[in-house]
């Protein structure tokens, strides 16, 4: 056997729980596309009572009321466990995932409550190297990411596009980083977006991100938003636009 031949398949893991729970993977209907949410994005679209909790995979996946092909979960932070989450959900028979999340903005003209697409990130990460994927940017889908754009310009959203910085350690950026990635054209910073274009790429499906602007990094200061409604406004005209692309 090659060495370097993974000793696990997700698939069979998956099967396993949701027989447990009394779902034949075989026969039940998952999500082509799945909206990967964190935390109150997530509580914010529940509430809104667009969808309904159906399966145990990768998570609660909720799957949309007008339709059943697109579902909505809370999106796991960090890139070792959105990609795990990932893997589950491909294994189910996800294709496509969207991950909507927050941001630090790098560029001094970002700011709070900004929307921001992003064609890749900026590879800061161990998962992706595990996974053969040792390259400085690991690129979102372009097909769907062009989708996604038409969605958010139809929707009269303002935002950015442009490739963005991953992180494995969430409150270690350094001035230096900060100036080094603007220097790279870097819009912002989360924690996440490698690792579920890495899983993306690997698995051959697609994956894509949008981040909104929570926090922003000043040469002597650390932005915070979480006081004011600019993050709140953001979040409502995503959360708005993805509902009213459901069909």
């Amino acid at each position: 056997m090659d060495r370097n031949n993974a000793l696990t398949d997700p698939k069979k893991l998956v099967r396993v729980e949701l027989k447990n729970a009394g779902f034949d993977i075989d026969k039940i209907k998952i999500p082509d596309r799945v909206y990967l949410l964190a935390d109150d994005i997530f509580d914010e679209m529940v509430s809104r009572n667009v969808g309904e909790y159906r399966y145990p995979l990768g998570g609660k996946l909720y799957v949309f009321n007008k339709n059943e092909n697109i579902g909505f979960i809370k999106g796991h932070m960090c890139s070792p466990a959105i990609a795990t989450q990932a893997e589950d959900l491909i294994a189910g028979g996800v294709k496509e995932l969207i991950h909507v999340g927050y941001a630090g903005g790098l560029q001094p003209e970002l700011v709070l409550g900004e929307i921001i697409l992003t064609d890749g990130a900026f590879n800061d990460t161990a998962v992706a190297r595990l996974y053969g994927y040792d390259y400085d940017i690991i690129h979102s889908s372009k097909d769907l990411t062009n989708e996604i754009e038409e969605m958010i310009t139809s929707a009269e959203i303002l935002y950015k596009r442009g490739f963005h910085w991953t992180t494995d350690a969430g409150y270690r950026e350094t001035w230096g980083q900060v100036m080094d990635y603007r220097d790279k054209g870097a819009l912002c910073v989360e924690m996440e977006g490698v690792g579920l274009f890495t899983i993306a790429n690997y698995r051959k499906c697609v994956a894509t991100g949008i981040y909104v602007v929570s926090d922003v990094y000043l040469e002597d200061d650390w932005k915070l938003g979480w006081e004011g409604n600019d993050i709140k406004k953001a979040v409502g005209e995503i959360i708005d636009m993805i509902i009213k692309s459901i069909r």
